[in-house]
């Protein structure tokens, strides 16, 4: 059915009085529930505070008769707390209940009483199943002592409130209905209609339209303001959509794109621009020295404010580095464009430190190598001399040869030429298999090991081949520190999360704390000069926290100097009834 403009009108007013009438209930509703929290809070807090004093100053009398004392006097729930969070005294129960009352450490009220001395929080109880509010605070003799009181009173007032409201609310619907009926009866016709239409439009609603089908001036009058509003319609819909094209390219841009007027306000700024400077997702316009206050970016910004079309220019903002270049805007203000070459500074340093790592570590061997091949050619030399050279040289190819094999996984790891194969893994068989090697040098320096496997802790879901290669590496690192007579043990243990945790420690050298961060690195040694007497390429640790991170599973070190290191990693665990 079509409705009339007089219904329209009616309809529009009866929906105006409605929504201010929803919009008073919401109001009255927030603030009138608000004040009333607010006091009961306050009022319940010195209830609380007395009672504290009366707790403590009464330290003969059982806890769970303290309880229930100021229960009697307030009124309200009484609940005493230890530490721990056992509760010793609840008025709410009887005296036989309360030791079967569960645990209410995590009580956030009780969490921080514990922490700062009080806490207060409107919540549903767990026991009763409705919203109260609670008051705790830790008292001197080291308990928490908590009040709670329900808030259905304040809830009923405010429902009051809003039912008034709502009454007078339906008499101000049903009267500004009626007016509204008979003032759009009186005035309705076709002039009013093209008023009515052309004041929408002036206000940028051009969906509105007169269609009008009067034969008369005031019919043509309609036709060509519709015919107006078509138009219209159609570019601004070309010039939105234009609009969108180009907001959706800025923001999905990675450069960081601010927009600053004459006066070096920032007026937009893009997702990746308010990530670089720390905006609001909100943000709509501020001062650049608001944004950030480093000379360097305000003179910046101020420039290209002015119209300097700006070079590439390096810049550096909270410890990251920008290139930013700038464009002006024909009608005043700028553009201004950020890359944030943060993470090529980082790569290009990593390959700078890459190379000369690898190129120290190859010297070394090749310098031994070609100064005993030098000795070697002397035919004079004595076959017991020529003998330990060879060995010498020997060891050395085999050290080139183990640092280049290391590169070589390090590098398919990290490139991404490896990808796991999970299986089902046995921790305790995989870590009995990795040690056979060290066995035996273990042995001549009576080093003991032990493998402790739980049997719910026993299975991995993980790359058989990866996980004895962290094993191996782990364990060639523990020997290799460990002294004569010490000890290398493996531990593996379930976490909640169904995470399988393993432990390689040992009773080596230790690590100094300051290092631990680090050891996992390419290259890094905490004692250079004993690692590669022993043979370390400076490579496994590294090798290992790849391996792992590729599983999902973290790595970290533990130590204490000279009583030992302990290696953790994670991989995802097999449910042990499968």
């Amino acid at each position: 059915m079509r409705l009339r403009a007089h219904h329209k009108l009616f309809l529009s007013y009866s929906l105006l009085v409605a929504a201010v009438v929803v919009a008073l209930t919401v109001g009255v509703d927030r603030s009138l529930r608000a004040p009333l929290l607010d006091q009961a809070r306050d009022e319940l807090l010195r209830e609380i505070a007395l009672g504290r004093e009366i707790y403590d100053g009464s330290p003969e009398v059982h806890p769970d008769s303290l309880a229930r004392h100021l229960g009697s006097i307030t009124g309200h729930r009484v609940t005493v707390i230890e530490p721990t969070g056992r509760v010793i005294g609840d008025s709410g129960v009887e005296p036989d209940e309360v030791a079967a009352l569960e645990d209410h450490f995590g009580r956030p009220e009780v969490r921080s009483a514990l922490s700062d001395g009080r806490g207060v929080f409107i919540r549903e109880s767990v026991s009763v199943g409705t919203e109260l509010l609670y008051a705790a605070v830790l008292t001197d003799r080291g308990d928490v002592l908590r009040f709670a009181v329900g808030i259905d009173e304040i809830e009923e007032a405010v429902a009051g409130v809003r039912r008034q409201v709502l009454q007078v609310g339906a008499i101000a619907l049903l009267l500004g209905g009626l007016f509204s009926l008979g003032f759009s009866a009186a005035v309705t016709g076709p002039l009013r209609r093209i008023q009515s239409t052309a004041s929408a439009m002036a206000g940028g609603d051009l969906t509105r339209r007169v269609r009008s089908w009067r034969r008369d001036e005031l019919g043509d009058l309609g036709a060509a303001l519709d015919a107006l509003a078509d138009e219209l319609q159609i570019r601004l819909g070309q010039l939105e959509d234009e609009r969108e094209e180009m907001r959706a390219l800025i923001d999905s841009m990675l450069e960081g794109v601010l927009a600053v007027d004459d006066e070096a306000v920032i007026v937009r700024a893009n997702p990746a621009a308010r990530r670089m400077f720390g905006l609001d997702r909100e943000f709509r316009s501020a001062r650049v020295e608001e944004v950030a206050r480093r000379t360097a970016f305000v003179t910046l910004v101020r420039r290209a404010a002015r119209g300097e079309a700006l070079p590439p220019t390096e810049l550096t903002h909270d410890d990251k580095h920008f290139l930013v270049t700038a464009a002006p805007l024909p009608r005043g203000g700028a553009v201004l464009v950020f890359l944030d070459t943060t993470e090529l500074r980082r790569l290009e340093g990593v390959r700078r430190d890459f190379v000369a790592n690898v190129s120290h570590e190859l010297k070394t061997p090749l310098t031994v190598i070609r100064g005993h091949s030098e000795t070697l050619t002397d035919d004079d030399l004595p076959p017991e001399l020529r003998k330990r050279f060879s060995e010498t040289l020997r060891k050395n190819a085999d050290r080139l040869h183990e640092i280049l094999d290391d590169l070589l996984d390090l590098s398919r790891i990290e490139s991404g030429g490896w990808v796991p194969d999970p299986a089902r893994v046995h921790i305790e068989s995989v870590a009995r298999e990795a040690w056979q090697p060290f066995g035996e040098s273990a042995e001549e320096r009576r080093i003991a090991f032990e493998v402790r496997v739980p049997p719910e802790a026993g299975q991995v879901k993980a790359d058989p081949q990866a996980v004895h290669q962290v094993l191996s590496n782990l364990f060639g690192n523990a020997i290799r520190y460990t002294p004569e007579g010490g000890r290398i043990e493996i531990v593996a243990r379930r976490k909640e999360d169904g995470w399988i945790e393993v432990e390689v420690g040992d009773t080596g050298s230790g690590i100094p704390g300051a290092h631990l961060d680090r050891v996992f690195e390419r290259f890094y040694r905490v004692d250079p000069a004993r690692s590669r007497a022993e043979g370390g390429t400076g490579l496994g640790l590294s090798i290992v926290r790849h391996l792992v991170e590729r599983h999902g599973g973290q790595v970290w070190a533990e130590s204490e100097l000279e009583r030992g290191t302990r290696i953790f990693f994670t991989l995802p665990g097999m449910d042990p009834g499968r």
